[in-house]
């Protein structure tokens, strides 16, 4: 019989499931009662989505009205006004009804799952006809405040994917939500770093300093090996072996949430299957679980690798065998320029999801990738 895993890697976690992350959700509480907008940025696989909805139970908890919007892939207008009108209505009856009657002045029905419109009467609104019926959602927040003095808590998740929906869509939405002031306090997240940074940080952009960073770093190991060793006890494996493989894990893996998990998932699955007489010892029991995780993953490191440039491929590869990029070592192995190479540093840091500097130069975000390097391109 095929049973569910209790070590939830697909998907995003729910509150009870979430490893720590303890000071992220005290400094989106702090900016919730300052009223303080916070960017938070993270690399994909994360954890960003499952904070958000943590930091949203935790507003109701205390009283709050809150949400995640998700904006990720929205391709238009359309897309936009859908999504948020989906997660708006659902924040309260009275909420529903303001949606509700922004959507029918603009001739639109929203699908229940709020993924697309359709249009009641005459043709496609352009997207001109479309934004005030936007402006008007994004208002919700002050209109539910003007009723009874509530503070509603917004987690935009994805919100660089805005700008492929239009480049003046950030315009608008600050239009409404700079006279918010006591109404909403906002959150904008986000999984590619570079273009999450430039909304916020470019003087060019209406979004200009309207928010405080906040990025999500690794797990701390302490924090992480507790908690997977409490699942696995769980589960009837509670003896030393597997608390030693645990550590080894959690060591490897360098606190990168997902990778963490999903190896951990393996591991269970490993000593499930095992006889308890002839368990592997826990060096062998880790090195099965990430040999289990690398073929499970290796499609998606070998499309990081070939869709690189590569200038950016080489670098990736130079950083997983320990070889700082720019140096003699690397141009003599590639046979590239210093400049070359180094430009293709600046790229993948800047984009944030595959490379990061560390203490010692730098450092791949996933450690399967940097495995899977090691293995593929030696």
């Amino acid at each position: 019989m095929v049973t569910s895993s209790p070590l939830r890697f697909d998907v995003p976690v729910g509150p009870q499931q979430l490893i720590d992350r303890r000071e992220e959700l005290a400094e989106l509480a702090r900016g919730a009662g300052r009223r303080t907008a916070i960017r938070l940025a993270a690399p994909r696989r994360f954890g960003k989505t499952s904070l958000l909805h943590a930091h949203v139970a935790a507003m109701r908890e205390v009283g709050h009205r809150a949400v995640v919007v998700d904006l990720s892939d929205v391709g238009d207008t359309a897309a936009v006004l859908a999504r948020v009108a989906h997660a708006y209505r659902a924040l309260d009856p009275a909420a529903a009804r303001v949606v509700g009657r922004a959507t029918r002045r603009a001739g639109l029905t929203i699908g229940p799952t709020g993924l697309g419109i359709t249009v009641e009467r005459g043709p496609a609104p352009a997207r001109e006809q479309l934004e005030p019926a936007l402006l008007e959602l994004l208002d919700v927040p002050a209109r539910l405040h003007e009723r009874d003095g509530g503070l509603c808590v917004v987690c935009f998740d994805e919100f660089q994917d805005l700008l492929q929906a239009g480049t003046r869509l950030d315009g608008s939405l600050r239009s409404v939500i700079q006279h918010h002031g006591d109404a909403a306090a906002y959150v904008y997240a986000g999984s590619e770093p570079s273009l999450l940074r430039a909304l916020f940080t470019d003087r060019e952009r209406p979004l200009f300093g309207q928010a405080q960073p906040l990025e999500l770093g690794p797990l701390p190991e302490e924090e992480a090996t507790d908690a997977l060793v409490a699942v696995l006890e769980a589960e009837g494996f509670d003896d030393p072996d597997v608390g030693a493989a645990v550590d080894l894990l959690v060591a490897e893996m360098g606190g990168h949430p997902q990778r963490t998990v999903l190896v951990a998932h393996h591991l269970l699955r490993r000593l499930e299957d095992a006889d308890a007489d002839g368990r592997p010892d826990p060096d062998e029991l880790v090195e099965l679980a990430v040999a289990d995780a690398l073929r499970a993953t290796d499609d998606v490191h070998r499309a990081t690798w070939r869709g690189r440039p590569k200038a950016e491929a080489q670098v990736l590869r130079l950083v997983a065998d320990g070889i700082p990029p720019t140096g003699a070592d690397a141009r003599r192995l590639t046979g590239m320029a210093a400049s070359t190479l180094g430009d293709a540093v600046e790229r993948l840091v800047d984009d944030g999801q595959h490379l990061v500097p560390d203490g010692r130069g730098w450092r791949l975000v996933d450690p399967l990738l940097t495995l899977w390097l090691r293995r593929e391109t030696a």
